[in-house]
This record gives C-alpha cells, structure tokens and sequence, in this order.
C-alpha cells in the first residue's frame, strides 16, 4: 500500500525585511517540505537599516540587496505586491494587484512605518536620509553650525541609532577642531534605558567621554527659531535638530491594531482572536522595535507553524533577549539584556561584550549567513 505525501501547506509572509527573511530561513529549516512559502512585499530590495548611521560618516555605498534572490536562497518564492486586507474567515490575502492569495498560515512582518514626528527637525530614517545628515555635521566642522543637537521625539521609537548619530558628529566635529558642541535630548529617564539601569551608566559615561550633553526626560515639541521646543521644559538653543521618526503600524485591513497600529499576539506569535494569522517583527505591539527581536519573534513564529505541521521544531525563544551593537568614534559596545514581559530590561540580567556573539549589526545566525553569502545590489 502506497502512503500518499500530504501537500505542503501554504504559508504566505508580507513583508520584505529582518522578521520575513528569518521566518523563511527558519521554516526551511523546521519544515522543510511541509510548507510552501512565498514572501510578498512592494520593494525588490533589502536594506540593511542599521547600518545606516555608520554610512551618514562614511563615503560607502548603502548596504543593499536584491529581495527576489534573497528570498530564493531561503527556498521561498518572492512576489512584488502590497497586502491590501485579510479575510480570515476565508483564509484569504487581497493584494494591491487584485490577486487573492489563499493561504493556510499568514505571518505579517511589514515593519512599522517612519513618521515626522517633531516639526522643523531633519527627520533620519535610514540611508534615505544619510547625506542630508553628512551636510548637517559639515556645516559644524566647517564652523556655520555651532549647535546640533539630536532629538528623540514622545512614542513609539527605537533610540539607539540617535546615541551613534550624536557620538559620531561629536567625534568628527572634535577630530576637525571646530567649536560646535552635540547634545542630544530624549524623553528617556536615562540613556538607553530599555537596557536597565547598569547598562544606562555605562553608556552615559561613553557619551560624556565624547562630549555629548544629554538631557533626559525632556519631550520635544517642534523646532524654532531658537533651537528645539519642549514641552513644559523651554527651549534647547540649535542651529539644526536631527530626529529619529515616531514608529507607528499598517496592518492590513481586517487584522485588529492598537491605537498606534500595531498588532497584539501571544508569545507564540499568533494574532489575537484570528486562526491561522501570526506576526513578527516591529508590526507587533511588544514595546522595543529592533531588527534581532524581530528575528526572535519570527524564530518563534517559525517554530510554531511547524509544529502544528508536525514537523519537530525547537522551543521559542523566551524570554526574549536584547542584542545591540552601539557605535561610537573608538569601538562599537555590545550590549545584551534579557527583558521581561513587558519589554523592559532586567537590571540584574544584562552584559557588554567587546566583540559580538553573531557577526553583524542585527543579531541572528540564518540571516548574517545568508547576507553573507548574497551579492550587494544596486541603491537605486
């Protein structure tokens, strides 16, 4: 008697950056042929974000990727379209184009969308932004701008990319012998604190030993004539004011999003009240957006489709562990911290390395493996 082979379930994943490509790896990895994959996202590149602040210091060309050879190599087909709305009932995907794809399990990983979030200010959000922040710290050491300062604006935002950005203009402003000073404001009670109070000290002396001035618990307003508007608290004096954006979601329609759009799942990765439906990545509303928690939130998303696939798959990861690289003029320091449900560091349960456990900026072994391995495309 001949036993017949189920089918590969369909699994389709929206979005085209660190939580797709990870969740794709890993359920090649977990699944193999039980699960049918195709990746959907309305850009055909990948670009590595994170690595956009060095590039703002640096006459190199932005670290890019074609998306369709990428999603080749983790054994997924790529599809260049937009998610438009779910009909979950149906187990349906509306795009943009007018298809509908159906599907047995849905992942969304499309990110949180950048938002302007303090008026006037020059608002960084990746290698978009890059020489527009070069022509802002040469205007300093050129001695027209004697007062940057780098603001992190109220809500949803991920700040550590605002810590590099001040070091290195201070470096380089420094370096150049120009007389601007760098401050840097955040409504943050202390730097970084989402690694926990030890880890904070740590990187307040790192941006002392730059000569950044920081002003913490401060939310800014809007950019004046007279430098950066707070609320309740007056006015930091600047000549130009480079922020970080205001995160917010865009799930499709017909998936449930909190006030600032994100989406609320278990620690499986399963949304709330919808079969068959997960999310990974920023889109989540776990509190800290960052490209290697995106990578651990589709690692467990990974491993749950595939179990229910009846495929053997390792544990999801919990609790949840915070790996970043921070930049600075001499070395980059790493810092780990595990977090707690909530998404705040636990003081006692935090380190700093020299030299990182993976290699890259974002944490996760599939994906450094895979950029690695891939050709860099064109910016354009």
């Amino acid at each position: 008697m001949l036993l017949r082979t189920p089918a590969p379930r369909r699994v389709l994943v929206v979005g085209g950056g660190f939580a797709a490509l990870e969740l794709a790896l890993a359920l090649r990895e977990h699944a193999g042929a039980r699960a049918e994959v195709e990746l959907i996202a309305d850009q055909p590149v990948f670009r590595y974000r994170p690595a956009a602040t060095a590039e703002a210091f640096d006459t190199g060309e932005p670290l890019v990727h074609d998306l369709a050879r990428l999603t080749a190599r983790c054994g997924a087909r790529f599809r260049r379209d937009r998610a438009v709305s779910v009909l979950p009932t149906a187990r349906r995907l509306r795009l943009a184009s007018g298809a509908v794809r159906p599907y047995d399990a849905l992942v969304l990983a499309t990110g949180a969308r950048p938002r302007s979030a303090i008026p006037g200010a020059l608002t960084f959000r990746d290698q978009r932004d890059v020489r527009s922040v070069r022509d802002v710290v040469d205007e300093a050491v050129a001695g027209r701008a004697g007062r940057l300062v780098f603001a992190a604006p109220a809500g949803v935002s991920w700040t550590l990319p605002l810590y590099e950005l001040a070091m290195l203009a201070a470096r380089r402003i420094e370096d150049a012998g120009a007389a601007a000073c760098v401050t840097l404001v955040t409504p943050e009670r202390r730097p970084l604190e989402v690694f926990g109070r030890s880890a904070s000290g740590v990187v307040a002396a790192l941006l002392a030993d730059h000569g950044v001035h920081v002003v913490c618990n401060a939310l800014p307003r809007a950019v004046t004539r007279d430098g950066l508007e707070l609320h309740h608290d007056g006015c930091v004096p600047a000549d130009h004011v480079v922020a970080i954006p205001r995160l917010v979601g865009a799930p499709p329609a017909g998936v449930p999003g909190d006030w600032n759009g994100f989406v609320p799942t278990d620690r499986a990765g399963r949304v709330l009240e919808l079969d068959g439906i997960f999310a990974a990545g920023d889109v989540t509303a776990f509190p800290i957006k960052q490209g290697g928690l995106a990578i651990q939130q589709a690692e467990a998303v990974a491993a749950t489709i595939a179990g229910e696939l009846g495929a053997p798959a390792g544990a999801a990861p919990a609790p949840f562990v915070l790996r970043a690289a921070l930049l600075s003029a001499e070395r980059p320091l790493y810092l780990q911290c595990e977090l707690d449900d909530h998404g705040r560091g636990v003081d006692e349960r935090w380190s700093m390395r020299e030299e990182p456990e993976l290699p890259g900026k974002v944490a996760g072994r599939r994906l450094a493996a895979l950029l690695g391995a891939a050709p860099v495309a064109s910016a354009a």
